[in-house]
Formats: C-alpha cells, structure tokens, sequence
C-alpha cells in the first residue's frame, strides 16, 4: 500500500497537467459575443477567407433552420452540415453536470483558426468523482480554437442531445463526423494564414495590404456567429 500511494499521486499530478484545457470559462463576467455573420456570399466580400480550404461555421442560435448547426465549407464550397451542441449560455456553479469549479458554459462568437489538436482529449472542468485518477470527460478529436473551447466528438450517451444547447462551452460534434473534422484539419498543418480580427475583418499594414501571420498555422477558419436564418 506504501508503494501504491506515490505512484496514485503521481498519476494524479500528470493528468491534472495533461488534462490543462478544457470546456468553459472562468470569468467574472459573461464572455462578450462579437456579431459576426458568416454565409456562401461571404467569400467574396471577405476575399481572404478563400485562402482557408477549411470554413467551419457554427450557428449557435437557439431558433430558427440553421440552428445550433456547424457548415463545413472546403475551397469555398458546402460540402457538409450537421446538428452540434454549443454552450449552455449560463453561469453555472461547481458541481453542476459534473463540473468541478464554477464557469461560464458559453460558446462565444467570432472568427479563429485552431490552435492545437489533441486526438485523446480529457476535460479538466468535467468528469465523475474519480477522474482526478482516470482523468474527466472524453472529448475525442478535440480542435482546440479559442482557449479551452474546442470542436470535439460528443460525450457518450448524449447524442440526443445534438441540436440542442447542451455543452459546457465546446462545440460537440457527431460521432464519426468528428474523426473526420479532425483529420481534414490535421491535413492543413504548415499553411500561411492571413491575419484577421475577431470580429471577422482583415488585418491590414500600413498601405491596406492583408497581413499574414509569421508561424505556419492551421488552414482552417472557425466562425461562431448567432443568427436566426
């Protein structure tokens, strides 16, 4: 039992570490949503977008044909859709859905590109009462784009759930879909991305030529926007 215990806490620290990002935020106030709109017309009033061969849209509106929704766009062409479950836009105190500290369950708007892609994804902020030892919840095929808010494949036995607000924060995705998002994304590694703002405008030098970020990234552009279509 001597030996057992350090080798427990040892298991234990490592996966705190491992485990760092996760869903929700800790904040003392909502997360501002930016209003931005993403659609097929977009690529041409927004050129620089069809740099991307990825465009991943997320509508997180409640209402409406296109809600709580993510579009996959590839060289500027829709070649998928499928129902997601977005934040569930509220404080919520520690141990709510299993959390284990207190956050915001909200999935902000505005324009990212990933950041980091984590294949066997655990979260940190939810999981059962043992998962200081076996880690948190799943989240499979995590694509990390905004701090600790990432596209991944759904919890088991919450596919129900998809088309719903459901989430601590994170996109979930379907099964198999997800696998799939991740690996077209994984492809893309090494592009020259523009450099754009949050709010979905190109960010520009001195004499209004597009910049482009220094370190190759992603080739993939994630919009979060809210809209009732």
């Amino acid at each position: 039992m001597k030996t057992l215990l350090p080798i427990i806490f040892a298991f234990a620290v490592s996966a705190s570490v491992a485990f760092s990002q996760d869903e929700g935020i800790v904040s003392n106030g909502r997360p501002v949503d930016v209003d931005v709109t993403f659609n097929q017309s977009t690529f041409e009033s927004q050129p620089w977008t069809k740099e991307f061969r990825y465009v991943i849209v997320v509508n997180k509106a409640n209402t409406g044909s296109e809600a709580q929704t993510v579009k996959v766009y590839e060289y500027g062409q829709l070649i998928r859709t499928e129902k997601v479950s977005t934040g569930r836009d509220a404080f919520e105190r520690k141990g709510e859905h299993h959390s284990k500290r207190d956050s915001w369950t909200v999935t902000p708007t505005g324009y990212y590109t990933p950041v980091t892609l984590t294949r066997l994804h655990k979260s940190s902020a939810y999981g059962g009462k043992f998962s200081w030892l076996t880690g948190g919840t799943k989240m499979p095929f995590a694509i990390f784009f905004n701090g600790g808010i990432a596209l991944h494949e759904r919890p088991g036995g919450t596919e129900g759930q998809l088309g719903t607000k459901a989430s601590g924060g994170c996109i979930r995705l379907p099964a198999g879909f997800a696998e799939e998002l991740f690996n077209r994304v994984l492809e893309t590694s090494g592009a020259k991305n523009p450099r754009f703002n949050v709010n979905g405008t190109a960010k520009l030098d001195e004499s209004g030529n597009q910049m482009y970020a220094q370190n190759p990234g992603y080739g993939t552009l994630v919009v979060v926007q809210n809209k009732v279509l």
